[in-house]
């Protein structure tokens, strides 16, 4: 390798010399998105919130439990990575404007590891899932939101690394961490679950994290119950959306005591069988009725559906509309796994048929073999048989003068007849792939058919909550030691989701309010409906650069450099640019 030139060595020297020279100035980066964030947090009062619900002495903590819970919730923003252990946060700080972020005065190295698990103590204590729930209804009044009678809830699997072995001195109300059924197929670690109800826009009003082995038919069970008890639910016709963990006795009469109106997919085993007969019925009267198509926020394609409705009575003798839907993509998926499972059943048949056997033994030991393989594959029906086969053979050697006599060998071969595709069985999951049911007791007045559809279809959003707080930066896998500490700090994680939801609502919401979409995406092409994990990405192209007090707003892409105005009007910044 060529060295470079003496006099670029020179230079590089006397560049750097000149520079150490000179004055050093002291200059602090700030996100804006964790600028945003704090922003928005002060609107709903969140740190007056959590000093005021916590018993705590002002002079004994350095740090307020508000701010040291807005530190927290602000770390998703400014830390990239995956697990973060509590006594590295403040190193996060460290370079930071922080009077952008906090009132009073905090400064990073008073965010100690002792501070955090004290303050997350007390906050378990004081009831941090009923703390999230009063500041998630702020949102609306804060941010003229309106409020949706529309809700979903949904569970998840958190999964946590080390030894929890239960400690005497948690508190009873603690979840238990365990093993149980992992969502995250991770069965060689112990969780807990997590779980959420949130209204159509996606915002989270419920938040609760419970014990890693309890059914979320039990947890249906006590949401109903807070669903309630909730104001402003309590005093409103409020429907409730889950997956069919909702649908048993018990839940549904609990709905119908609380005059809480439902949404579920029907389970198969729901009163003797309801959802085969339905939907039975509706392939033998074959009266679909076609509904349109729906597509899916993130989908390619919009999927047909057809529909039939039924009025039947359960076991508890409550009266519901079960609703049968077919849908097109789904068949096509079908047709075409179909043909992947005939190939695999094709060659699984021709490794059968082309061995030989000398032994007849072998032969009717591999015979039975097959066809126990083959009963997996339901769909197709084929006839195995063993044929024998004699051949002769001339002896080895060239052939004397007095030819010696053949020799007759034995195989045993399997046969097979033509496969053929078994209809009853292919119909039966013909069926399964394309059709669902959906039961609600919601009428068809208020919601028809393809509203039923929708309103289930929307499902999704908690499930994209999901994704988001399970990001690295959220909370990949834990590792805390104490189960309270992990509900307080899975709590405020779930914060940190609010308020992004927050900030995709908000902007989308500006977004359709302007005549037309302005050029903010790349290329300068109009940002249309644009996604949360697009909204933060191009947010997080900028931030607050601090020298001797002064601050300028930097951004990393020259193309978008030009677009901080637009963002800030959108995320409602009155400020001049």
């Amino acid at each position: 390798m060529p060295h470079p030139p003496a006099t670029q060595f020179s230079s590089l020297t006397h560049l750097i010399q000149q520079t150490a020279e000179k004055k050093h100035l002291v200059a602090s980066q700030t996100p804006l998105t964790a600028t945003v964030v704090a922003s928005f947090l002060d609107r709903i009062e969140f740190v007056e919130t959590i000093n005021a619900a916590l018993t705590w002495d002002q002079s004994q903590w350095r740090v307020s439990p508000g701010n040291l819970a807005k530190a927290i919730v602000l770390l998703p923003f400014i830390h990239s990575g995956s697990r973060l252990p509590i006594y590295s946060i403040f190193e996060h700080y460290q370079g930071m404007d922080m009077a952008l972020l906090f009132t009073p005065e905090v400064r990073p190295e008073w965010l100690t590891r002792d501070a955090f698990s004290c303050f997350l103590d007390r906050l378990f204590a004081a009831g941090c899932e009923h703390l999230f729930t009063s500041l998630a209804l702020r949102v609306y009044t804060a941010f003229s939101i309106p409020f949706h009678l529309v809700l979903h809830g949904d569970t998840t699997s958190i999964s946590l690394y080390g030894a929890y072995e239960g400690s005497e001195d948690s508190l009873p109300m603690a979840p238990t961490i365990c093993h149980g059924h992992s969502k995250e197929k991770r069965d060689d670690l112990v969780q807990i679950m997590l779980d959420q109800v949130c209204d159509p826009h996606g915002i989270p009003l419920i938040t609760t994290i419970r014990d890693g082995n309890e059914a979320d038919c039990t947890w249906n069970t006590a949401i109903i119950q807070r669903l309630a008890e909730l104001d402003p639910l309590s005093r409103t016709d409020v429907i409730y959306i889950a997956d069919a963990k909702l649908a048993t006795a018990p839940n549904i009469r609990k709905l119908l005591e609380n005059n809480i109106q439902f949404v579920t997919r029907c389970p198969a085993s729901f009163s003797k069988k309801i959802a085969a007969q339905v939907t039975g019925t509706a392939y033998e009267a074959d009266a679909w009725i076609p509904i349109g198509s729906y597509r899916e926020d993130d989908g390619d394609n919009p999927e047909t559906y057809d529909v039939q409705e039924f009025t039947r009575t359960t076991d508890d003798r409550i009266s519901c509309r079960f609703l049968v839907f077919r849908g097109n993509h789904r068949r096509d998926e079908f047709e075409t796994d179909l043909l992947k499972k005939q190939e695999e059943f094709v060659a699984v048949l021709k490794g059968v048929t082309k061995r030989r056997f000398a032994c007849e033994t072998d032969a009717q030991r591999a015979l039975e073999e097959a066809r126990k393989s083959l009963r997996k594959h339901r769909l197709w029906k084929v006839d195995l048989s063993l044929e024998t086969l004699v051949t002769e053979k001339n002896p080895r050697g060239r052939p004397g003068k007095n030819p010696r006599p053949t020799i007759q060998v034995t195989e045993w071969v399997i046969r097979a007849s033509e496969p053929q595709l078994q209809q009853k069985v292919y119909l039966t999951e013909l069926r399964k792939a394309e059709s669902f049911v959906l039961m609600t007791n919601v009428s068809e007045e208020n919601a028809p058919a393809r509203e039923v559809l929708r309103l289930y279809k929307e499902q999704k959003k908690v499930e994209d909550n999901f994704s988001v707080i399970k990001r690295p930066m959220m909370v990949d896998t834990l590792y805390l030691k104490k189960p309270e500490r992990i509900t307080a700090l899975v709590t405020l994680l779930a914060v940190s989701l609010l308020i992004q939801v927050v900030i995709g609502v908000v902007v989308r919401r500006n977004l359709d309010a302007l005549p037309e979409p302005p050029g903010l995406d790349h290329g300068c092409k109009p940002l249309i409906r644009p996604g949360l994990k697009k909204i933060l990405r191009f947010i997080g192209y900028y931030s607050i650069v601090t020298i001797a007090g002064e601050r300028w707003f930097r951004c990393i892409s020259r193309d978008h450099e030009k677009n901080l105005g637009i963002w800030l009007k959108l995320l409602e910044f009155e400020v001049g640019v």
